[in-house]
């Protein structure tokens, strides 16, 4: 079999396997329902819970909007949930494995799905509506997606709840567009190159 045959039906080639797809979907449903009974319901609004979906069903159906919107938000609250797991020491199973098994299965998916070039402003716009429900239908206390307030050890940095929204709004944009422009540039030159 020549070398690129083998490269396309390889095992993490996500086109050609995209049952990838079913890793974080099966890690949001095993969460999931550990936040449900032993946490709390309300904890479902944070963004992670709706990239991880996302991210699922953009890999399951091949869709690169629905990919992108996803995969920006795992690897954008990953370093997120990374200090609270540090700094409260929260290792939970199924939390660690939720939180990376996006990872793995978005970053595979990246070299084979392309993103729309909107694909930043729908991530975004996803982060603001999960924000504006967790604000809505959440208890204060838990502060679910920051919709209340700084989010415990950031307070010394900003001065008010508006500054720390658009410093975020700011830096998740610009992040999102450049791993939106990153995913477009390298799925071009593999096009290019094949």
């Amino acid at each position: 079999m020549p070398r690129e045959a083998m490269r396309s039906v390889g095992l993490f080639d996500i086109r050609a396997h995209p049952g990838w797809g079913l890793l974080p979907l099966a890690a949001l449903i095993w969460h999931g329902a550990y936040t449900i009974v032993k946490l709390n319901p309300e904890y479902l609004f944070f963004v992670c819970y709706a990239a991880n979906f996302l991210l699922s069903v953009g890999i399951l159906t091949r869709s690169g909007l629905l990919t992108g919107t996803g995969f920006c938000w795992v690897v954008g609250g990953f370093p997120l949930w990374l200090h609270y797991a540090i700094r409260t020491s929260d290792w939970e199973p199924s939390g660690l494995v939720f939180h990376t098994s996006g990872l793995l299965a978005g970053a595979l998916s990246m070299r084979f799905h392309r993103y729309p070039r909107y694909a930043w402003v729908l991530a975004l716009a996803l982060g603001a509506f999960l924000q504006l429900l967790a604000r809505l239908f959440t208890d204060p206390v838990l502060n679910v997606n920051a919709a209340f307030r700084v989010y415990e050890g950031w307070e010394a940095l900003f001065s008010s709840i508006v500054i720390y929204r658009i410093v975020m709004a700011t830096g998740f944009g610009a992040f999102f567009l450049v791993l939106t422009w990153l995913n477009r540039a390298f799925t071009s030159l593999r096009a290019d190159s094949a």
